[in-house]
């Protein structure tokens, strides 16, 4: 018999759902392993529920997030395996952002069931933990459709057999005790999560990709037509430690913008977080650009650079930080995103 897996409900980490914002809030967090994900779906993911057994047997099943509608398929997550990854799209139906396609990982990669749902014109997502880590709930936001998934994490205890049978007395915790520095671990064992962009659909699309830290942004303005213009990033790169600067991402480049210069050490101020707002621009053709934005570092707020139309979007802001940008650009910064690193 091999070693046994426990966690404990309590310390599960919840991570920020990605979809749109309709629909009503839903959790599900569990005591014992999932062991079927039912899906309805068709051109998007219309419904999601999940199925557990309890410690005598019993079949428990969570209510039904989301519509009727769709093809129903399931997943069987074998005894000894472990839910260890999700992965999908997010896109826009009948004026909604929701999230289109779904795939499930389990034991670290080595079982992908999916994808489900129609991938095509959407945003992609993904995380996976590596073996420090397992999914033990979900959450996110449903009405006719599933609008939004998010998922809890949890760090494994694994217990040796002969220890597992041991007596457990009233007053003995069920896993061992983990100190606080320890307790987000399972976060740094997760490659990066991508989170956006946020904007028009419109541009060539850029990614930065993933760096160390950030040391410093400048944002161009145009501030006679109240957008952002670009974007410049520079970044500390893993390996060597030596600096790196983006490419001006956006604008014309000419001089005729106003810029607006960020610095952080990466050390003591870190970045963590952006927030803005986008809205159709007649210069850009009557296509979504970026119109505001502002970024978070643990010490506090930098801007807001721009004005308030439009749309508002944000990322994450709780125990991560900034790492890399993507995005889409043209004459203007048309779209935002972020990749996150979390501790």
């Amino acid at each position: 018999m091999g070693n046994q897996v426990s966690y404990d409900e309590a310390e599960a980490i919840l991570m920020e759902p990605w979809g749109g914002s309709g629909g009503s809030e839903w959790n599900y967090e569990l005591k014992t392993p999932i062991r079927e994900i039912l899906i309805g779906h068709g051109l998007i993911i219309d419904s999601i529920m999940f199925r557990a057994v309890d410690e005598k047997g019993t079949l428990i099943d969570s209510p039904r997030f989301g519509g009727d509608g769709g093809r129903k398929d399931k997943v069987i997550i074998e005894v000894l395996d472990l839910l260890t990854g999700i992965k999908g799209t997010c896109g826009t139906y009948g004026g909604k952002l929701v999230v289109k396609s779904l795939s499930f990982i389990t034991n670290y990669g080595s079982n992908i069931y999916g994808p489900f749902g129609n991938e095509a014109g959407g945003t992609s997502f993904s995380l996976v933990t590596k073996k420090s880590g397992t999914i033990v709930g979900f959450h996110g936001r449903a009405g006719s459709y599933l609008d939004a998934i998010g998922v809890y994490l949890q760090k494994l205890i694994l217990t040796p057999p002969k220890e597992a049978e041991k007596k457990i007395e009233p007053n003995e915790p069920m896993v061992e005790e983990i100190e606080i520095h320890d307790k987000m671990d399972v976060m740094k064992t997760i490659v990066p999560r991508s989170a956006g962009p946020w904007g028009g659909c419109s541009g060539k699309g850029w990614d930065d990709g993933v760096f160390c830290t950030i040391k410093q942004l400048q944002v161009h303005m145009n501030l006679h037509i109240s957008a952002i213009s670009g974007i410049q990033i520079e970044y500390e790169k893993k390996l060597d430690k030596t600096l790196f600067w983006s490419q001006l991402h956006g604008g014309l480049g000419d001089g005729s913008d106003t810029i607006f210069k960020i610095n952080t050490d990466g050390e003591n101020e870190i970045l963590i977080g952006i927030e803005g707002f986008y809205s159709p621009v007649i210069d850009n053709g009557g296509l979504d650009a970026i119109r505001q934005i502002a970024f978070y570092t643990n010490k506090g707020k930098y801007g807001p650079y721009g004005t308030e139309i439009g749309t508002y979007f944000s990322s994450s802001a709780a125990r991560g930080k900034i790492v890399g940008f993507h995005g889409k650009s043209g004459v203007f910064l048309n779209a935002i995103g972020v990749h996150m690193e979390y501790f």
